[in-house]
């Protein structure tokens, strides 16, 4: 079962249209994203209407990344609030799966990496809780610009919100942006906390650019020997955000990611 996140297609205001160009180009799954879905399904009732039609249309749906605003320092308890929201949407069309990130840079501002960790670890212990309740995995995508970029302060983080419900996203692109000489290594040293993928190609230098598989620089065999020799048993998403010509790399990458989840051994 291929799956592209939604969240590539963002700028297209129709959830309609996303998900019909996403069948149209091969893809039987999507990973659901904030804009435009969250703002778009604003009942339980359209929801279930949502995820029905979807159905029929022979698209299933797995994982929403809910793009909340984290801000666990200054604006707790309106950040819980967003997240509580983000589980309830989820539950509500059974996606299976929460994904989000710790605090952006420019949000720790002058906080140690030290006080940042004991912050985050009691705050998304909490998210962590009310995402079980609803059956809900809850993983971290790290970034170029948050701390779990840092292989040490990731395991940290997870370990210590020690949840069996919590894990990592490895997301190709960041880590080849954020460790461009060491991203296949990290996978062997996160291990078993990586729950969930975005696969793709990148650059190893422009943030943020996922492109179609063979199109970058990125080492894809290493990357996946490196899932396999740590047992990866999670799921897996193609990413092509940033990329500009969205319909066509769709197209050249459903195969060839359908290969990838053979190869790691994910079955729908």
């Amino acid at each position: 079962m291929a799956r592209v996140n939604a969240v590539s297609f963002h700028e297209n205001p129709s959830i309609e249209a996303i998900c019909r160009l996403v069948r149209a180009a091969g893809f039987d799954s999507l990973e659901v994203s904030r804009p435009p879905f969250f703002q778009k399904l604003i009942t339980t009732a359209t929801r279930r209407t949502f995820a029905d039609w979807a159905r029929r249309l022979g698209l299933s749906l797995h994982g929403f990344d809910c793009w909340v605003e984290v801000d666990p320092y200054r604006a707790r308890e309106e950040t819980l609030k967003g997240f509580r929201a983000a589980v309830e949407f989820a539950a509500d069309l059974s996606l299976g799966m929460v994904i989000s990130h710790d605090p952006w840079a420019h949000v720790n501002q002058d906080i140690t990496p030290s006080a940042c960790l004991d912050t985050c670890v009691s705050f998304f212990r909490e998210v962590a809780d009310v995402a079980a309740q609803k059956r809900l995995k809850l993983v971290f995508e790290p970034h170029p610009d948050t701390l779990s970029m840092d292989d040490a302060w990731a395991i940290d983080f997870v370990d210590g919100i020690d949840r069996d419900n919590v894990g990592i996203l490895y997301d190709c692109c960041h880590y080849g942006v954020g460790q461009p000489k060491t991203y296949v290594r990290a996978i062997e040293r996160l291990g078993k906390r990586i729950h969930h993928l975005h696969f793709s190609d990148g650059d190893r230098l422009t943030y943020a650019l996922h492109l179609p598989l063979g199109d970058g620089e990125l080492d894809l065999g290493a990357i996946v020997a490196a899932l396999k020799s740590i047992g990866f048993a999670g799921t897996l998403t193609n990413d092509l955000y940033n990329y500009p010509l969205l319909e066509e790399g769709a197209r050249r990458n459903v195969e060839r990611i359908r290969e990838v989840e053979r190869e790691l051994g994910i079955v729908a």
